[in-house]
């Protein structure tokens, strides 16, 4: 598919070099952790039935994931077309997975980054954009600490300290919260990530940032056995 824009949530992952290795390696990462196993109702049931029920729930998984053309090297937006999967938690799952179990699966994917909002590159929209994102987690009385990452590519309509004040105040709902949601930069509990892409941001909220390595794949598990399939190995 091609062309961005602020219609869905999804993924982003950045590419140390081959594109076409990275996606092949970001795709079995979502195939492993949102595998969805399928319960027979019961032994009775029609064959047929039950051949009609898998070519559906084969034609539905294709339809989860799809790459969007962001025409910039080594860079690629999965978008998420399933209501069920809460990509920010699913990307964590997979580094927190990766962590424990020491495993290193990967060797061209460096980054991968949820988006649960999209919106278009203006102040506006950002500022709305992250009420909607943040305000179920930032706005009681629990203390915590945020820390806000930004990122632009081939834009220039806004600037990256104007993007960081406007979220910083929405963040503690101007001095409402600011008691409670304190910015730490070194190690938040929460990190706020904006990508700005081309005319599209595209926003997340993630914790564990430090410890794993500020979600940078290549970075988590280079001391890592690799645990690499020796057919993919084959195939490049």
């Amino acid at each position: 598919s091609s062309g961005i824009n602020a219609e869905y949530g999804g993924i982003i992952a950045t590419a140390n070099f081959l594109d076409y290795g990275c996606r092949r390696e970001v795709f079995s990462l979502l195939d492993d952790f949102t595998d969805k196993k399928v319960e027979k109702d019961s032994e009775s049931q029609d064959v047929d039935d039950e051949i009609a029920k898998e070519i559906a729930e084969l034609k539905a998984e294709k339809k989860r994931f799809q790459i969007v053309d962001t025409t910039l090297n080594n860079m690629m937006f999965i978008a998420v077309f399933d209501d069920t999967i809460e990509v920010c938690q699913l990307v964590h799952n997979i580094l927190s997975n990766l962590r424990e179990k020491k495993e290193r699966k990967t060797r061209f994917l460096q980054r991968i980054i949820p988006v649960s909002n999209t919106c278009y590159a203006s102040v506006e929209d950002i500022k709305k954009t992250a009420l909607e994102m943040i305000k179920d987690t930032f706005y009681n009385k629990t203390p915590k600490t945020f820390g806000i990452i930004f990122k632009s590519r081939n834009n220039s309509s806004v600037s990256r300290d104007e993007v960081i004040k406007i979220v910083a105040t929405v963040a503690t709902d101007g001095d409402t919260y600011s008691e409670f949601n304190k910015v730490n930069l070194d190690n938040p509990e929460y990190a706020i990530i904006i990508n700005i892409v081309k005319t599209i941001t595209f926003m997340g909220v993630v914790k564990d940032f430090k410890l794993l390595c500020r979600y940078n794949v290549d970075e988590l598990t280079k001391n890592y056995a690799a645990s690499i399939k020796p057919q993919n190995e084959a195939a490049d």
